[in-house]
């Protein structure tokens, strides 16, 4: 019998040139939360953030929207970014509102890095993904090792 369920939905859109913009959605059957996050390119800097409680367990819950204010002017990818993110938006916030962020952060950098690349595949069928990566590793250098695709 399933008793807990948690659903994260993550989806990113990019409203501006060198904008992105993350929604995400966290529904459980004790939590439900929404969080939107703009990021500007090239350097991935947090320039904006919204997060709203829809259903929490206590009335201490509320206190950590405004903990997310914590996070603008990070940048995605900079030293000790994740550890941030945990100290100034989860434990003084809001643990599930950092997790939310860290998943939209990811969420941005993956369309960052793949979101050209159908559109310059159209324009020119010879390129290899490989290449393409390779190019992006020189826009985005922080990838380096970041994961084993990336090294």
């Amino acid at each position: 019998m399933l008793s807990f369920t948690r659903t994260k939905v993550i989806g990113v859109e990019s409203p501006k040139e060198n904008i992105l913009l993350a929604h995400g959605v966290l529904d459980d059957n004790i939590y439900a939360m929404e969080l939107d996050v703009e990021v500007k390119l090239p350097d991935f800097e947090i320039t904006g953030i919204q997060g709203r409680m829809k259903r929490t367990t206590t009335a201490e819950c509320w206190k950590a929207v405004p903990k997310l204010g914590n996070a603008i002017s990070l940048r995605i990818g900079e030293e000790r970014f994740i550890s941030k993110i945990n100290r100034g938006v989860g434990k003084q916030g809001c643990s599930h509102f950092a997790n939310l962020l860290l998943e939209c952060c990811d969420a941005i950098r993956q369309q960052a890095i793949y979101g050209g690349w159908r559109k310059l595949k159209e324009k020119d069928a010879s390129l290899s993904k490989e290449s393409f990566l390779k190019e992006q590793l020189k826009k985005i250098p922080d990838l380096k090792d970041s994961c084993l695709l990336y090294s």
